[in-house]
């Protein structure tokens, strides 16, 4: 294995927790991008070409419904951007957009599903970081829904739980 090819592994936690071969099979197909603040990666509900494994920077994945959105996630370079993308192959119920500027491996959604449905280790391995990416969105989702007015006026005047003014802790 030439030093370039462990370099591009290790720049993507999960590109480099894949197995040689299907790293081998998938480094012809990736190509390392520019990602700029405030960049949209993708929109919601609408087929998009590329899958992005963050290399720096960070990416944040909000839902949206109507005329609000919420945050649900932000990626870094422990991960991908786009996972419903490469396991249906369509589209995706969120937004990815970029917070911190940095640099990504984008390969096309139809060779990154092409690898996928090659099942054996990579399958296991999108799968686990799919997995413990709902539950970052759910635990996310579980924390917003409990924000109440006085908590987050006490938190912005720095006081955490505990309100000086209302004299009591916030539960």
């Amino acid at each position: 294995m030439p030093v370039s090819y462990l370099n591009r592994a290790a720049s993507n936690r999960l590109l480099a927790s894949l197995p040689a071969a299907a790293l081998d099979r998938m480094l012809p197909h990736l190509s390392l991008v520019s990602i700029a603040t405030g960049e949209t990666l993708y929109q919601a509900g609408t087929a998009q070409p590329y899958v992005y494994f963050p290399v720096s920077g960070a990416v944040v994945l909000s839902y949206v419904g109507g005329a609000t959105h919420a945050d649900i996630s932000v990626v870094g370079n422990e991960g991908v951007i786009g996972i419903p993308l490469f396991l249906n192959g369509a589209v995706s119920p969120c937004r990815a957009v970029v917070r911190d500027a940095g640099s990504a491996y984008r390969i096309s959604t139809h060779r990154l599903t092409a690898e996928f449905n090659r099942a054996g280790q990579p399958l296991r391995v999108f799968l686990a970081y799919a997995r413990a990416l709902t539950a970052q969105m759910a635990q996310t989702a579980v924390c917003n829904g409990a924000a109440t007015i006085e908590r987050d006026l006490c938190a912005a005047c720095g006081h955490a739980n505990t309100c000086p003014l209302a004299g009591r802790l916030l539960t």
